[in-house]
């Protein structure tokens, strides 16, 4: 599955770019425009600090893609893999988060000029000024929570780990979540792009499916 270059993400989880009411409108009303823009490809995505590996995420975070770079070695290098490719997932993760906030602001939007209007093409005649400027703070409020609370998820005990199939690079679980990705630096260095996109992706499609069975 082929995709295009990951599109300018505006992040509302830093309030510090908002300035005047005027300002949060447009802020806010851009949010969405590129929210719609993603929403086309249903998904989200995230990627290491050196754009090396990507990931991509559906609504619910399951991982339906993974690329790397050709030139990882000289980005990320060995030893650094298994940390850049946790790193792209958790920014991925963010990702949904920002883009589930922007829906309960959409939604918001709706419920307060009484029908579903397009947020971009929405005067301040059409609604309660100040209830739409209430409601959207409380909305970016809500995602700047949520990301600092997944940012600071405590360093836990692995419950159980899933290991890719060249035994390369192992996914560490806890409550169904992952907490961290390692890997064997020897294997890795074997790998080509290819390879270990591969392997990623057959270990998190064991994790989706270790999510949907129910436990015992």
């Amino acid at each position: 599955m082929q995709r295009g270059g990951e599109r300018p993400r505006l992040s509302l989880a830093s309030l510090d770019f908002l300035g005047s009411d005027a300002q949060l409108r447009a802020q806010a009303e851009y949010a969405l425009r590129e929210s719609d823009d993603r929403r086309q490809l249903s998904v989200d995505s995230g990627q290491d600090p050196s754009g090396s590996i990507a990931v991509f995420v559906d609504e619910d975070g399951q991982v339906e893609e993974v690329t790397v770079e050709p030139a990882w070695r000289d980005q990320v290098g060995v030893r650094g893999f298994a940390g850049a490719l946790f790193e792209a997932y958790h920014a991925a993760l963010r990702a949904v988060v920002e883009a589930s906030a922007l829906r309960q602001l959409r939604q918001g939007l709706g419920t307060a000029s009484g029908a579903t209007p397009d947020p971009v093409d929405t005067s301040a005649d059409d609604l309660d000024e100040q209830l739409w400027l209430r409601r959207t703070w409380q909305t970016l409020q809500e995602i700047d929570a949520d990301l600092r609370q997944l940012a600071r998820r405590p360093a836990c005990p692995a419950e159980r780990d899933l290991t890719s199939p060249s035994g390369c690079l192992t996914l560490h679980l806890r409550g169904g979540s992952v907490v961290a990705i390692t890997g064997d630096i020897r294997l890795i260095a074997a790998l080509d792009a290819g390879r270990l996109r591969s392997e990623a992706q057959a270990f998190f499609r064991a994790h989706a499916l270790a999510r949907s069975q129910p436990r015992s």
